[in-house]
């Protein structure tokens, strides 16, 4: 049993041996780490509206404000560790039937699809936080600023493009290789 699980494990996770995709592995349990964070404080919001609601009648101002820019932050930092990791849902009912090399293929194609997409993002998130900041956008109960929660945004995005590319070489290379 322990054996079937540790192929499992290598099977459904990327293991990078070069600086570069070592480094990226870092940075995305960094930035999942702090995702993980952000959740615990909107728990925490949530947690206080509640029983400000319950006891006071009067639940917390713009809860739904920073859950809603909290959850935003949060998922997009889970997204670069999910790339890595191989944790994107995928349908394989199609492809079951083929050899492991052209999964391979496949799968290096989607990535670098996926990372294509990732840096469209990317781009638009930073000209979407720069109109923000510009037109001074704020939020409509607590007055924040609306770009603040890009910044992270954009930034992770930015790392899942990469780790995007670096799978995509990786299945890559792999499938030339054969191994």
């Amino acid at each position: 049993m322990s054996n079937s699980a540790d192929q499992l494990s290598q099977e459904t996770e990327m293991r990078p041996n070069q600086l570069f995709g070592r480094i990226l592995l870092m940075l995305a349990k960094a930035f999942a780490l702090f995702g993980g964070l952000v959740l615990l404080v909107i728990v925490g919001i949530n947690f206080l509206s509640i029983i400000g609601r319950f006891l006071f009648s009067s639940p917390l101002v713009g809860d739904f404000e920073l859950v809603e820019m909290g959850c935003a932050v949060a998922i997009s930092l889970f997204l670069p560790l999910c790339q890595l990791k191989k944790g994107n849902v995928i349908v394989d009912f199609v492809t079951s039937g083929l050899s492991i090399r052209a999964k391979q293929i496949l799968d290096g194609f989607s990535a670098c699809v996926f990372g294509l997409v990732a840096s469209f993002f990317t781009w638009r998130m930073f000209y979407g936080a720069q109109d923000m900041y510009t037109y001074h956008e704020e939020t409509m109960l607590l007055q924040l600023p609306v770009w603040i929660p890009f910044i992270p945004v954009v930034f992770s995005f930015l790392l899942l493009s990469l780790c995007c590319f670096y799978t995509s070489y990786a299945y890559l290379a792999s499938a030339r290789t054969g191994s």
